[in-house]
C-alpha cells in the first residue's frame, strides 16, 4: 500500500504530497468558485504551459477534456513512466494553444 501522506494526481495518477488546486476554468475566466481539480505541481504547471487560459475555459475545463487532448495525453503518458520525484522541468511550449 502507498504511503498515506501522499494523495493522488487526478491527471497523472502518480502519488504527490503536496497537490496544488487547479481551477478547471481558470479564475480570469469565472471560475474563482467554480470546481477544481488536486494535481501534482508538475502536472499544474505542465497544464498552463501547454494550453492558454482561454483554452482551458472553453474547451479543456474538464478532467476528462484534458485527459483526451492528444498533447496532454502524450505527455501523461510519458511522466507515468517515470520513477522516482514528482518534479520535472517543465517548458512553455512555443505552439501553445
Amino acid at each position: 500500500m502507498g504511503d498515506p501522506t501522499q494523495v493522488s494526481c487526478e491527471l497523472c495518477q502518480r502519488g504527490t504530497e503536496r497537490p496544488t488546486s487547479h481551477h478547471l476554468v481558470p479564475k480570469l475566466k469565472g471560475g474563482r468558485r467554480g470546481p477544481q481539480a488536486r494535481l501534482c505541481s508538475t502536472c499544474h504547471r505542465q497544464v498552463h504551459a501547454m494550453f492558454t487560459e482561454g483554452t482551458l475555459a472553453r474547451r479543456l475545463n474538464t478532467l476528462e477534456a484534458l485527459r483526451n487532448d492528444p498533447r496532454m495525453a502524450a505527455y501523461l503518458s510519458w511522466v507515468r513512466k517515470r520513477s522516482g520525484g514528482s518534479q520535472f522541468r517543465v517548458r512553455r511550449w512555443k505552439g501553445r494553444f
